[in-house]
């Protein structure tokens, strides 16, 4: 009973990889690449965007907090924002004509609603975190079958989403994604009973007093710094592909793969959606890791394992050394994927035996969201800047070698600088540093 508990609730994570990888990983290609909005300009509204979230997750984790009904704080939010969110997810692809500007203004309007949309559903979800793995056994057990079940999602978001796109078309493709991510939040919610709420216990603050409270909190604000540096190698891995692909790698057409004739969406597909589907032996490894070395050793080293695959990525020139990069970065992609929860689970759960006594589950996990998707920012402040300096040409089928060694260098250097801080920030976590069994 408890295993197909575990297993129904994960079906929302499989639902949010879906919704937020195959729109990290082919959103900015589908509108600079595709339908040729200029990169500079994106940048910038990805910059936008990133500021909104700033204030968004925050806003709908209080919102979820202060909720009360018969059906509980976070439920109702995931049930009855799955469709919405499918729909929406939907409309990304779906941009009107070629003006330049109503491009850019339809890209700008859609993120906000998307995210919107998203950012009350995802945040409702993951507050239910804790309370569905009340101790820290059932946190990493539930982890693991969190992430086996994204790993599948990684698999359509890295495999069936690129070929559905070069194949019959983008928007086809956020059709049957989007119903994808509408469909794992209705499952997840079968049989999610929230627990009564003690109002003899609760505090009613603004959110002003209870961000204070959450961003007084030290453990806190080094795992913010872990795991906003963790996103960012996602995105970056996710955002970048694409353009890897195409310019470093040199694969724009059909390619000869292991005796095998791929196009170009194939190979992509393989590249990254090989070295996840591996990933989920990889999880079940680091699962006794953490039993043994608590999740604060776990995290430093896990990030660590990043670097050489990384390394390998930025000097890659053909299909074959592509691979081999991306193969050496799953350890680290593994153990990226089991550990966040545990750690703030753990957060919340030491804030909750401070003086107010009060859980803050979705304020947690709202500005834990809100500030993760700074990364969205920083992604976009560096594409641009660095598609300006190196001179990349939007839809070009060649580029410049300068522009090459750019996107060398955002795939493979920075996403190296970002696991460094992640293992920097975890060295100076306060807790979990106890072994945790």
């Amino acid at each position: 009973m408890r295993i197909l508990k575990f297993i129904s609730y994960s079906f929302g994570n499989f639902a949010n990889t879906i919704a937020y990888q195959v729109f990290g990983n082919r959103i900015n290609f589908y509108y600079v690449d595709v339908m040729g909005l200029n990169a500079g300009v994106a940048g910038i509204l990805w910059s936008i965007y990133g500021l909104w979230n700033a204030i968004n997750d925050p806003l709908m984790g209080q919102v979820s907090d202060r909720t009360r009904s018969r059906f509980g704080r976070r439920v109702p939010y995931v049930a009855f924002g799955a469709i919405p969110l499918g729909l929406s997810f939907f409309f990304l692809w779906t941009p009107p004509g070629q003006s330049p500007w109503l491009l850019a203004a339809y890209f700008l309007m859609i993120l906000f609603v998307f995210d919107t949309l998203y950012s009350l559903t995802i945040i409702a979800y993951n507050a239910l975190f804790p309370e569905i793995a009340p101790t820290p056994r059932d946190r990493i057990d539930l982890s693991a079958v969190r992430e086996i079940l994204a790993t599948v999602a990684l698999l359509a978001s890295f495999i069936l989403a690129p070929i559905l796109a070069e194949e019959i078309g983008y928007i086809t493709m956020g059709a049957v994604m989007g119903t994808f991510i509408a469909a794992g939040y209705l499952v997840a919610m079968i049989g999610v009973k929230e627990k009564p709420i003690d109002e003899s216990r609760e505090q009613s603050l603004g959110l002003g007093p209870s961000l204070k409270i959450v961003l007084s909190n030290r453990a806190f604000r080094w795992f913010l710094g872990a795991n906003i540096s963790k996103e960012y190698i996602w995105l970056l891995l996710a955002g970048m592909l694409p353009f890897w692909r195409k310019y470093a790698l040199g694969i724009q057409g059909k390619v000869d793969v292991f005796g095998m004739t791929l196009g170009a969406g194939d190979a992509e597909a393989v590249l990254l959606g090989v070295p996840i589907l591996l990933a989920i032996p990889v999880l079940l490894v680091w699962r006794p890791i953490v039993g043994k070395l608590g999740y604060r050793k776990t995290w430093i080293i896990g990030s660590l394992t990043f670097i050489p695959g990384l390394l390998v990525m930025t000097f890659a020139t053909d299909f074959y050394t592509g691979l081999a990069g991306t193969l050496l970065i799953i350890p680290g992609l593994a153990n990226s994927m089991i550990m966040p929860f545990p750690v703030i689970s753990e957060i919340i759960d030491d804030d909750a035996r401070q003086e107010h006594g009060y859980r803050r589950e979705g304020l947690f996990f709202g500005m834990n969201g809100g500030i993760v998707k700074l990364a969205f920012s920083a992604q976009g402040i560096l594409f641009a800047i660095v598609t300006a300096v190196t001179g990349f040409a939007e839809g070009s089928p060649v580029q410049t070698e300068t522009a090459v060694w750019g996107i060398r260098f955002l795939i493979g250097v920075t996403p190296i600088i970002a696991a460094l801080i992640v293992a920097l920030c975890m060295w100076k976590y306060p807790l979990g540093r106890e072994i945790h069994s």
